[in-house]
């Protein structure tokens, strides 16, 4: 039994009218950021393998799920508390014929019988080192945030080690640790495909980059243009708002 069903405060948070996250209240909670790394991906086939590292709850691997069913999922994640939510949720979601997980140390995939598996890779590594800024004092939160179980390093070449040749790597981060990803990659054999920042209005500083890499890539890198996140009277733009309202499956209109 997780811990949600050991006393602990959990909330039970709707992504559509078919897909339920139970998280803890003074945990890790999924944001923003979890849906747009679960929206706009690339194209894949029927029978393709999506992978993603550190997946606590499921989010973002469970709107990828509901969605897209011909696709085989695998969720990896470590914390104890996370990976009891993250059965809750697949079980609540009725997604289990669909995920399967892995509750272990991303680091310890390699080696492992997981090669080149992979058709995407998708992953919000910590976003900050732990001498950066006072790590919380909620240790399911403080793991997830700070790169107290392994760095930016660490995921990308796990991702590479996963990706089948021409498969693809996402991730989210901070722009701060964008010199970490670019000293990262040339360890591997993926090269940088697409930048993207994101700007939480017209006229901010970008709070942080989506990263599209593919394996065995040249490096032919497109800078694409801002995500604006809010508009002036603060709702969402009208293109985070669709992705926001796409990132799981909804259940059809009554007839």
């Amino acid at each position: 039994m997780s811990e949600a069903g050991q006393g602990v405060a959990t909330t039970y948070d709707v992504i559509s009218d078919t897909l339920t996250i139970a998280q803890h209240r003074p945990g890790y909670r999924f944001g923003l950021d979890s849906l747009l790394l679960a929206t706009d991906l690339p194209e894949l086939a029927p029978g393709d393998a999506v992978w993603e590292l550190g997946a606590a709850q499921g989010a973002v691997i469970l709107s990828v799920a509901s969605r897209q069913p011909e696709l085989r999922a695998v969720a990896v994640e470590r914390q104890a508390g996370l990976l009891g939510l993250l059965h809750d949720n697949i079980a609540r979601n009725e997604l289990s014929a669909r995920v399967e997980v892995l509750g272990v140390d991303l680091r310890t995939l390699k080696p492992s019988p997981h090669a080149h598996a992979a058709a995407l890779v998708l992953c919000n590594p910590p976003y900050f080192r732990p001498e950066a800024r006072r790590v919380s004092p909620n240790q399911e939160r403080a793991e997830a945030r700070a790169e107290l179980h392994g760095d930016v390093r660490d995921f990308i070449t796990t991702a590479a080690y996963l990706l089948r040749p021409k498969g693809w790597l996402k991730l989210i981060i901070p722009p701060i640790r964008l010199a970490d990803v670019y000293a990262a990659l040339p360890t591997t054999d993926l090269g940088l495909v697409r930048l993207r920042f994101f700007h939480a209005r017209e006229g901010a500083d970008a709070y942080l980059v989506e990263i599209l890499a593919r394996r065995a890539r040249a490096a032919d890198v497109v800078v694409a243009p801002p995500l604006i996140i809010r508009d002036a009277t603060s709702a969402f733009t009208p293109e985070v708002a669709a992705r926001v309202a796409s990132a799981a499956r909804h259940a059809p209109d009554a007839p």
